[in-house]
């Protein structure tokens, strides 16, 4: 095949092919502002043919000693040359060995990750709505817009969330997002927060961070109030009580995907409040 042997590294000017891979693959959440800004969180490499077309790309996303591995594609007329494979190979040896690596893989991904040292450690659960029901439950806590001065306690709520570090990541997301709410309780707290972003397919609700998921589906019911547009909301599996305020708002339930590990390494510590994801590539 006509495969460029030397794996570059993708900057924004690749924007247009790596958009050509992810319609390629099904993906329609990601349009050019979407991969923009993935490109410029992260590390993406991937392989070109001869006449420099992007043939396969994939995502590394440090954020302190957790890494993410995120939008692995390799061109349909390409596969099974082992391009895959090099990729993730090539994103392991850019962390250290104290950095745990983290990816959200596809049923066809799933045996190139188990091969590379992956290990099944969760899953995450798609859900999608089109017609959205009010979720009508009060709750003694004060949910507002986001304002410049709450960043500090919004990245903090995160970083105990999530594990990684995420304040510049979570800056750009904010500055490009449909809505950003928080919660406080009735110290003036922060305990939670969610973002919208509207992607080219959905209205995306993530990341939510929330003590409970009756606080979750509150923030849900504020962001999706009075929008008409699809809904999509990726959420960790083990937040079983989150799925049944889902079903009540009008969400479905579309697929639910390994969440892997990188050998044996331990996850930084978590606190249980991240109850969306920002993406499937992020996390």
């Amino acid at each position: 095949m006509d495969v460029m042997d030397e794996l570059i590294e993708h900057h924004e000017e690749h924007v247009p092919g790596l958009l050509r891979l992810c319609r390629q693959a099904g993906w329609p959440d990601y349009g050019e502002q979407e991969l923009v800004l993935l490109v410029q969180q992260g590390r993406f490499f991937g392989y070109q043919n001869i006449r420099g077309e992007i043939i396969s790309c994939i995502g590394l996303f440090l954020f302190g000693r957790l890494a993410s591995i995120g939008l692995v594609i390799v061109d349909k007329e390409y596969k099974r040359l082992g391009l895959g494979r090099r990729m993730v190979n090539a994103c392991i040896t850019q962390t250290d060995k104290s950095t745990a690596i983290r990816l959200c893989a596809t049923k066809e991904g799933l045996p190139l990750y188990e091969k590379a040292g992956f290990h099944k450690a969760g899953s995450v659960r798609k859900y999608s709505c089109h017609s959205f029901q009010p979720f009508a439950k009060h709750l003694d806590a004060e949910l507002t817009s986001f304002r410049e001065q709450d960043f500090q306690d919004l990245a903090a709520a995160d970083l105990a969330a999530f594990g990684g570090d995420r304040s510049n990541l979570l800056q750009q997301l904010i500055s490009t997002s449909e809505e950003c709410v928080i919660i406080r309780n009735k110290k003036g707290q922060l305990i939670g927060y969610g973002l919208s972003v509207q992607t080219p397919a959905n209205l995306k609700f993530g990341p939510i961070v929330a003590p409970s998921s009756d606080i979750a589906a509150r923030i849900i019911n504020r962001l999706a109030a009075g929008k008409q547009s699809p809904m999509r909301i990726d959420i960790p599996g083990e937040h079983t009580s989150l799925h049944d305020r889902l079903i009540e708002m009008g969400f479905h339930a579309d697929a639910e995907l390994p969440l892997m590990l990188y050998q044996k390494k331990r996850l930084p510590d978590q606190n249980g409040h991240l109850y969306s994801l920002i993406s499937q590539a992020l996390g």
